[in-house]
């Protein structure tokens, strides 16, 4: 059992002792008191290695497109969430930096930022949802609705390229879509 898990039950008991809830209620809330605390806690790290790589902006904004992504798409999975923090952590502060880099040295070309867009949509599009075994989808108009809400949200990706007028936000949100495409492969879904 992590630590996090482990403060989840603690907490769940607690609160289901005091209100008298049965075995059932005490599951959903350890699991939504876990999902919270996993989420404030990614998100320290996430903000505290962004800021310390004085990349916070492109980090948040690969972590938000990356992650809005994940969550219609699924993709690659460890076995622990505490690993699946740590490696997000590191991968969105790198996509940050490399982000800065890339506008720095004017490095940016929309065409090539829509190119891995339109690779990322077609990824998307013939591999999303991708679910684990501790996950399983098993409806197919749920796999259908989780695969047009992964393609609308590369679209809608589309649109911030087109639109947006900073560099920095453009690629910052392709980066986090790509890497998000990119765990959807099936060599990194055994």
């Amino acid at each position: 059992m992590h630590f996090t898990e482990n403060i989840s039950n603690k907490l769940s008991e607690l609160i289901t002792r005091e209100l008298n809830y049965n075995d059932d209620k005490k599951e959903i809330i350890t699991y939504a008191i876990e999902t919270a605390l996993l989420f404030v806690l990614g998100s320290f790290f996430l903000i505290l290695l962004g800021y310390s790589l004085n990349a916070l902006m492109p980090t948040v904004i690969a972590a938000f497109f990356g992650s809005s992504l994940r969550r219609v798409s699924g993709g690659a999975h460890f076995d622990t969430p505490l690993k699946c923090l740590a490696f997000g952590t590191i991968v969105y502060s790198f996509l940050g930096v490399s982000t800065k880099k890339v506008v720095e040295y004017d490095l940016t070309n929309r065409q090539i930022l829509i190119f891995l867009l339109l690779i990322s949509l077609l990824t998307v599009a013939f591999l999303a949802p991708v679910d684990s075994e501790s996950k399983p989808i098993k409806s197919t108009s749920f796999k259908y609705r989780l695969k047009i809400f992964s393609m609308l949200f590369v679209i809608i990706s589309f649109l911030v390229v087109a639109l947006v007028d900073s560099e920095l936000v453009i690629v910052s949100a392709v980066l986090g879509v790509v890497y998000q495409s990119i765990t959807l492969l099936p060599v990194f879904n055994k």
